[in-house]
């Protein structure tokens, strides 16, 4: 399963890579977490579209998918919101979870390179392992590829 999740990320990199400025990267970067998954995440972007993330820590792993609609959306600025659906693994509970998320977020470009600050709050409504409602604070940096 997580060879089919890594290969669709991928797919839709180079198909949405040329026709628009997609970010690949890092989220999670000093990030804080209630409970919930907070490992560094892997990360796809196209600034105020679409982010997808895909976080791996020991043996537990969380997928996430989301949907953003730009506030701000200047040629080095930006500031988003949106939400998406999340699935994960807890090894420790050795169960698969499910999270609906929320996204706050905004983004300086210093060149090709976007770092970002973003609030994700997520309510588990699925096999919730310890927690139903989890907030994550994390930074972010991705390299942008294609046109502006």
């Amino acid at each position: 399963m997580k060879g089919l999740f890594i290969s669709s990320i991928f797919a839709l990199f180079f198909i949405y890579s040329v026709e628009a400025q997609v970010g690949i990267g890092a989220r999670g970067i000093l990030g804080v977490d209630g409970n919930a998954y907070g490992g560094l995440e892997f990360s796809i972007q196209n600034p105020g579209q679409y982010e997808l993330d895909l976080g791996l820590l020991n043996d537990s792993w969380k997928a996430t998918g989301l949907k953003h609609f730009a506030f701000v959306d200047q040629r080095n600025f930006g500031v988003y919101g949106g939400g998406g659906i999340g699935l994960g693994y807890y090894d420790y509970f050795d169960e698969l979870y499910g999270t609906f998320a929320l996204n706050l977020g905004s983004y300086i470009m210093l060149g090709r390179l976007q770092t970002g600050l973003d609030w994700r709050p997520e309510w588990n409504f699925f096999n919730a392992p310890g927690n139903d409602l989890t907030f994550n604070l994390a930074l972010s940096a991705r390299w942008m590829f294609g046109r502006r």
